[in-house]
């Protein structure tokens, strides 16, 4: 569950599962999934499990290409965040049930939402130089193979940025979050 099952397989045009389904529809069918994979690996004698939620997916480069392309300028599709959201709302009632129902499972939540967004709406607090555009490129909708050193468009100290392309973060944003996360949902584990 992730960013591309909204962003690739449900929003994008021409999409089945966004014939198939209203967006409130495919939460549902997405929670079900993880419910049922949560309950597989505890019938395999998993009891610790980290699930995270979903990004600020709105705030990605190349939804601020899309908002911008759109006419709102180079701004958060607020759209999408709130679905994130509303999302990783749900995701924790499910968690908390699943909680309740098998004996000795510790399921956490692993919020990356919070953390990124707020390296993305404060980043100098974080030592970035630049969070609305990706090093690679343009930094606005290269993606993947269109980002490497050889293109004369890629920064040169990808240090300075949230994110590496228009739907990936940087090394160095992701060791941020990692940190984050370690020290405040694993440890629930210890």
């Amino acid at each position: 569950m992730g960013t591309n099952d909204f962003l690739e397989n449900y929003y994008m045009p021409g999409s089945r599962r966004g014939k198939q389904f209203t967006v409130e529809q495919f939460q549902g069918f997405l929670l079900r999934i993880a419910e049922k994979f949560v309950r597989e690996i505890y019938g395999l004698g998993a009891r610790k499990i980290a699930l995270g939620g979903l990004p600020p997916m709105g705030c990605l480069p190349l939804e601020r290409t899309a908002s911008f392309l759109g006419g709102f300028g180079n701004v958060c599709n607020q759209k999408y965040n709130a679905l994130a959201a509303r999302f990783n709302t749900l995701l924790n009632v499910m968690m908390s049930k699943l909680n309740r129902e098998l004996p000795g499972l510790r399921l956490v939540y692993s919020d990356a939402y919070t953390v990124l967004l707020q390296i993305i709406t404060k980043p100098s607090s974080y030592g970035f130089d630049v969070a609305s555009v990706a090093c690679c490129g343009t930094g606005l909708f290269e993606m993947s193979y269109l980002c490497d050193r050889m293109n004369p468009f890629t920064c040169t100290d990808a240090n300075k940025y949230v994110f590496w392309d228009s739907f990936h973060l940087t090394e160095r944003t992701n060791r941020i979050i990692v940190d984050y996360l370690m020290k405040n949902t694993l440890r629930q584990f210890l």
